[in-house]
């Protein structure tokens, strides 16, 4: 099927899709481009971008739809579509029109990573779209402000607050599990080892020469691990439409629980391998 899309398009005519995606990639957009095969024309071209975390590597494919008109996505991209970001002006308040049939695409396509981009929100209704306006409008769809206040920018910098603008945006990219991860151990990247030489997150046994009988105790331990690890990733598979109608800051305070019980679990699952 190939690597998971991103559709990004722009609802603002002073900002094309594809500076957002230079944005994001941080090259530009005349390097790793990759030809897709669509239902309608020929052909058209996506960017690679490429995603490392601690838990597992992956590649996507950024997508710059020239048109807000959703009924002209090709069904060959749409099949592969797993994100959608939207920029939007938000002095704009004709956008909030607009919101429920973004909403309504998203949802009815099975999107789960959906993200709605600006310059910055408003404050007051009176200059734009305020933050609750839109998410009270589609709450299928996080925002995300590319130019935050100087005020967050600022805490960013000192290392006191979350990451914010085209960080905040990669970092979210970082964090959805895409349905092509290569998941691997967190300490993998220190160790130099290949996919190939590194052993499955959730495989039983070292890849090792002999391999001794395993105990009906260590068996029981095993498939104990193995169940947390399932239940864990489904809490993560879940995530988006589980907490669609929370806060940011109440996502951002769950996802961190679910990052720490990822590191007990791989922490426990390393001690038991060297004992």
């Amino acid at each position: 099927m190939g690597e998971p899309i991103v559709l990004v398009l722009s609802t603002d005519e002073s900002v094309k899709p594809e500076s957002i995606i230079e944005r994001i990639r941080k090259l530009p957009n005349s390097q790793d481009q990759i030809k897709l095969s669509t239902d309608t024309v020929p052909e058209c071209i996506g960017y690679t971008y490429q995603i490392h975390t601690k838990y597992y590597d992956t590649k996507v494919i950024l997508y710059a739809h020239g048109s807000t008109e959703l009924a002209t996505v090709s069904s060959a991209i749409l099949k592969r579509t797993e994100g959608m970001l939207i920029y939007f002006d938000a002095k704009d308040r004709k956008f909030l029109e607009q919101l429920p049939v973004f909403g309504t695409f998203v949802q009815q396509n099975e999107i789960e990573f959906g993200i709605l981009l600006c310059s910055t929100l408003q404050e007051s209704s009176a200059d734009g779209i305020t933050y609750s306006e839109a998410k009270s409008q589609c709450t299928m769809l996080d925002v995300i402000e590319l130019e935050p206040s100087v005020e967050d920018a600022e805490e960013e910098v000192a290392g006191v607050g979350e990451a914010t603008g085209v960080d905040e945006l990669i970092q979210a990219m970082h964090n959805y599990i895409w349905s092509n991860v290569n998941i691997h151990r967190g300490n993998r990247a220190s160790t130099g080892a290949t996919d190939d030489e590194s052993p499955g997150l959730l495989s039983p046994n070292p890849t090792d020469d002999y391999e001794a009988p395993i105990t009906e105790e260590e068996e029981r331990i095993m498939e104990a691990e193995l169940n947390g690890f399932e239940r864990l990733l489904t809490e993560v598979m879940n995530f988006q439409p589980n907490t669609s109608n929370w806060t940011r800051n109440e996502r951002l305070m769950y996802a961190g629980g679910l990052a720490e019980i990822f590191d007990y679990l791989v922490e426990e699952d390393e001690t038991a391998g060297n004992t």
